[in-house]
Order: C-alpha cells, then sequence, then structure tokens
C-alpha cells in the first residue's frame, strides 16, 4: 500500500513536469519510495550515459546511480523516502541540464561514424585491388581529374580540387615518413 501511495504521490508531482520529460523523450518505468528508473535514448551512449550519472550523483537529493547505458536507463535511490513539488522540479530541471550539457562533453560520433565508413570503404578496395588502390587514391584520382576538367572552365573550382590533391598526397606522405 505504502508503495501504491508513493507512486501515486510521485506521479501527481510529475503532472507539471511532463513538458520537461516529453523534450527529453524521458519515460518513467519504475517510481516507489526511494527509488525512481527512468529511461531514455538520449543515454544510450555510454559518454552521455557515464557524464550524466557522475553529474547526477552529485546531486543533494540522490544517494546512489545506476543505469544501464544498453537500454538508456538510470536508476536513482534517493536520500528521502518522497520528495515535495519544488524539489522534484530542481531534480527534473537538473537532469535535463545535465544530458543537454553532456553533449559538449562527449566525442562527436557522426565524425567517427564517417571515419569508420571511410575505413571500411579502404579495406575493401584494398582486398578488391590487392593492395594497389586505397581510398586516398581514388579521391586523389577523382579531384586531379575533376581539377584538370574545370581549369579552362573556373580556374578557381580547378585550383580547389588541385589544392585538395596536394594536401590528400601531403597528408598521406606525412603519414608513410611517420
Amino acid at each position: 500500500m505504502n508503495s501504491l501511495l508513493s507512486l501515486g504521490l510521485m506521479t501527481l508531482g510529475m503532472k507539471g513536469y511532463k513538458q520537461v520529460i516529453k523534450t527529453q523523450n524521458i519515460e518513467v518505468k519504475y517510481a516507489n519510495s526511494y527509488r525512481l528508473r527512468l529511461q531514455s535514448n538520449r543515454w544510450k551512449n555510454n559518454e552521455i550515459h557515464s557524464y550524466v550519472k557522475e553529474k547526477m550523483a552529485e546531486c543533494p537529493l540522490v544517494e546512489q546511480v545506476s543505469g544501464s547505458p544498453a537500454v538508456g536507463s538510470l536508476l536513482f535511490l534517493f536520500k528521502k523516502e518522497t520528495l515535495t513539488e519544488v524539489e522534484f522540479k530542481k531534480f527534473m530541471d537538473r537532469l535535463a541540464e545535465m544530458t543537454d550539457a553532456s553533449y559538449e562533453e562527449v566525442p562527436i560520433t557522426a565524425l567517427n561514424r564517417v571515419y569508420d565508413e571511410k575505413i571500411k570503404a579502404d579495406h575493401l578496395l584494398k582486398r578488391s585491388s590487392m593492395g594497389w588502390i586505397d581510398i586516398d587514391t581514388v579521391v586523389v584520382g577523382l579531384a586531379a581529374y575533376q581539377g584538370i576538367k574545370y581549369l579552362s572552365i573556373s580556374p578557381h573550382t580547378a585550383l580547389g580540387y588541385l589544392w585538395w590533391c596536394y594536401s590528400i598526397l601531403d597528408r598521406t606522405n606525412r603519414d608513410r615518413n611517420n
């Protein structure tokens, strides 16, 4: 009965904060006295999950934070059995603030994905050409072709392509020497 009462009180307290929950895509999975389990797709990144977990552990209302980045959940164990509406508002605002701040601290995932795909394409080209061609060779070849093609039509564009060729070759040679 006590658990049901606590759940009801927490649910009533959260009605005013549905906007925070909605904008952050947070789903309440479990609410009981002393405990609250939340889930969000935004916490499925390991770095974001650990950042939010670490920062929310510093919250004076929270005794312990645990969770799983695989499913994007966080379990909060509170120091008090129930939270007032003001305390819950502060907690949810801090959670939203820490989730947003975590994106400034984590590595860029889109750039990492592009780089991973470049590596895959590089390996594929090397295997299929028996080591004769890699992705840099293809890009330099295409850029050189475009540079020569645009030389008489648009010299500035052609110089951009040729400069791109030079910078790729220069970087490749530096990598080879190291």
